[in-house]
């Protein structure tokens, strides 16, 4: 059996002259908390459409659990979960007759699966409510929980926060981070919300232009030419001393837009401890050593060649 949950190889798809998919390649481990992140037009939805058999490849391969999709859809994606579109509840119907009629689930062990699943997303006490009586965020707790209702090894959950206020977020996000260690998932979450991606991913593709811009280990990506800010006294003569020093490990240095006083110091690799020790054994205060924020928002633009007015959220 795969170690991988889910292997997309060289995967292509055009609609008309456009190409959506440009030989995509990703894998996802078990067990993992893994985001996908693009602009808009990266190919995202047509990628998990692909991946859950609501679309086609023109040509490539995906597999899931080590079966092919394409030829295998119903075996490959047996014990697999998914939100790829806003599920069309029906909004007369109570949340209990909706999570029935969708999931096509009967018989006393899916009625116990589903009252535990609802007590789980925290829908439990709403069930017998009309869906048109729910907020936002209680229709994607109800859709997480029809996502999850096929016994899911696999759970896809495609914006899973998009709308939802700061509450909400913190609410959805708390839910998806669980459920590798509570429920035993592999999750597969996109979002246009980089940092809410950046707190509860372990692994991450950015997709941009139908391609894998990079993929991986998140802190493994965030390492990508790190950013260290510094605050030490008399900064043109502490630039002048880390150039001297580091030579080419230092990509850049210059001062903080914002500040003056601060040196944004970009590196090859991780070395903030290196910098500060050379600081302070040549008689230099250090009164600030740390990463700069955003860290995955610097990459995405620089990895997709984004406008650079671009705060912490893209297009999906």
């Amino acid at each position: 059996m795969s170690e991988n949950i889910l292997t997309v190889e060289n995967v292509v798809k055009t609609f008309g002259k456009f190409r959506a998919l440009d030989g995509a390649s990703l894998s996802i481990p078990k067990g993992c908390i893994f985001g996908i992140i693009g602009p808009n037009g990266a190919g995202k939805s047509t990628l998990l459409r692909i991946v859950t058999s609501l679309a086609h490849p023109d040509s490539g391969h995906v597999t899931v659990n080590g079966i092919d999709v394409e030829a295998y859809p119903r075996k490959a994606l047996t014990g697999t979960g998914a939100i790829v579109d806003s599920p069309a509840f029906y909004p007369d119907l109570s949340a209990r007759l909706n999570l029935d009629i969708l999931s096509r689930g009967h018989g006393k062990k899916y009625r116990a699966r589903r009252e535990e699943l609802a007590e789980y997303t925290g829908i439990a006490s709403w069930l017998d409510h009309r869906v048109r009586e729910f907020s936002l965020g209680m229709k994607q707790r109800l859709a997480i929980t029809l996502a999850l209702l096929p016994e899911s090894h696999f759970v896809i959950l495609d914006e899973p926060t998009n709308g939802l206020d700061p509450n909400g977020i913190v609410d959805i996000r708390n839910l998806i981070s669980n459920l590798g260690s509570d429920l035993g998932a592999t999750v597969l979450v996109t979002s246009h919300m980089l940092g809410e991606i950046e707190k509860i991913c372990s692994d991450l593709a950015i997709l941009n232009h139908g391609r894998i811009a990079a993929q991986g280990p998140m802190e493994e990506i965030l390492r990508r030419s790190p950013v260290t800010l510094i605050r030490a006294t008399e900064p043109d003569r502490a630039e002048a001393l880390l150039k001297g020093t580091f030579g080419p490990r230092i990509l850049s240095i210059r001062r903080k837009e914002d500040d003056a006083a601060v040196l944004r110091v970009e590196t090859e690799t991780e070395c903030a401890a290196e910098l500060n020790e050379t600081l302070v054994k040549n008689g230099f205060a250090v009164s600030m050593l740390e990463n700069e924020p955003d860290r995955l928002e610097r990459i995405f633009l620089e990895l997709t060649g984004r406008e650079s007015g671009v705060r912490n959220e893209v297009q999906s």
